[in-house]
């Protein structure tokens, strides 16, 4: 892929993922707004996840039934569409159907923009490829949280809680911003043969998932994504409630770890490249696992902030890593499939680590053994690491298909 392609498609990306990390900080806050209890926030906030879920799954079927470009204009003109939902939502049922319809919007463009990512990028240059795709998430979800609280701040003078037209301006540079997605989208080409469109089985897909590469990838970001989950959910209330931290220093935490993830992507691309994607993915996990396990005997800021960007490191090297390993050995007409399981695993590792851990925070009355306890499960995805560093693929080989079958004349990302 040309390089103004995969410009292209990386703004796509990031203007596609943008809205949804922008609606994170404040979805609770709206919905309250709107008059919605306690419970009823809870539901509203999690059917973002009940929805996304299962519609990354077809909307990896689809990529590779009708191909990759016109299921991410959908997904960008639904998600621009569902912003508008969000904007005019006169009470808490109307916003849930929001995000219902928000959740399916996302689940098209995930799969579609790492489908398109994964056949720009040729054989032996995949870690790199994925690490430039990784980067345009992280950079992402920085400026979507960056824009949540300036957006939705309201009057300077009004110290009470935020009322439901403080958010309208939030919603709409985020509908913006999706339509110049959507704009950009109409300059992607498709890729000129996804290969042969078989029936693809829910056994065959099984399979796949099954061998020691695709396995670790799945289980590197699911686990990856729980401790995330722990991390969002409980390290801010950690850092302000037992710790007397104020807002700038939780600011400057999560600006470290979000910071240190985003410059480590493409140095994780290229160890995976040279030493097998296997290699980064297993020290992502592990400092992830050491970073959760010692913020909360950190009290000083240096501290913390090098516990951050140690955690940050485990995020940077995790993700280019596992969405190489799930990818790399798949038929060109299968890669839809596979990604979009790769994101519903990864919705699933959040929507799973925040709750499972603050139960655990709750029942033990602290914060911090949550956070310490979310360490241990990085040993859920340890082990099918382990696995596939002792079972190399084809494509680390040298078996794998020749970078001419997978690349496009105009260079690689």
């Amino acid at each position: 892929m040309a390089r103004s392609d995969t410009a292209k498609l990386l703004s796509a990306t990031l203007l596609g993922t943008m809205d949804s990390n922008a609606i994170v900080p404040i979805i609770a806050f709206y919905a309250a707004s709107l008059g919605a209890d306690l419970i009823t926030v809870g539901i509203i906030v999690g059917l973002y996840s009940a929805v996304h879920v299962p519609a990354n799954l077809l909307s990896g079927r689809i990529a590779d039934r009708w191909g990759r470009v016109r299921p991410l204009r959908l997904g960008l003109l639904w998600d621009a569409a569902s912003m508008v939902l969000y904007a005019v939502a006169p009470n808490p049922l109307f916003l849930a159907l929001a995000r219902v319809s928000h959740g399916i919007g996302g689940g098209l463009v995930g799969p579609s923009t790492m489908s398109l990512a994964t056949d720009a990028a040729r054989a032996g240059r995949r870690g790199r490829g994925m690490a430039l795709y990784g980067m345009s998430i992280a950079i992402a979800v920085i400026l979507g949280t960056a824009l949540a609280g300036p957006l939705t701040r309201g009057d300077p003078a009004d110290r009470g809680p935020p009322v439901a037209s403080d958010f309208l301006p939030l919603f709409s540079v985020l509908a913006v911003a999706l339509m110049i997605g959507f704009v950009i989208s109409l300059r992607i080409k498709e890729p000129a043969a996804i290969g042969a469109r078989a029936r693809v089985s829910l056994r065959r897909v099984l399979a796949y998932a099954a061998r020691p590469g695709p396995a670790a990838g799945y289980a590197a970001i699911f686990s990856l994504y729980f401790l995330l989950g722990a991390f969002v959910a409980l390290v801010p209330f950690h850092l302000q409630d037992e710790l007397g931290y104020g807002t700038l220093q939780v600011g400057l935490s999560f600006t470290a770890f979000a910071v240190f993830s985003l410059l480590l992507h493409y140095p994780a691309g290229i160890l995976a490249d040279r030493r097998g994607p296997a290699t980064p993915a297993l020290l992502g996990i592990a400092a992830t696992a050491v970073a959760m396990a010692v913020i909360p005997i950190v009290r000083d800021v240096p501290s913390l902030l090098a516990v951050m960007a140690l955690f940050g490191m485990g995020h940077g090297f995790v993700f280019p890593s596992a969405s190489t390993l799930v990818t790399r050995e798949a038929e060109p007409g299968e890669r839809g499939i596979v990604t979009g399981l790769f994101y519903s695993t990864l919705v699933a590792g959040v929507a799973i680590g925040a709750p499972a851990m603050a139960a655990i925070a709750s029942w033990t009355s602290s914060y911090a053994v949550g956070i310490w306890a979310s360490s241990w499960f990085a040993f859920l995805g340890i082990p099918f690491v382990v696995r596939a560093l002792r079972r190399p693929s084809a494509e680390s080989l040298g078996l794998a298909e020749s970078p001419a079958a997978v690349e496009p004349q105009g260079g690689t990302p």
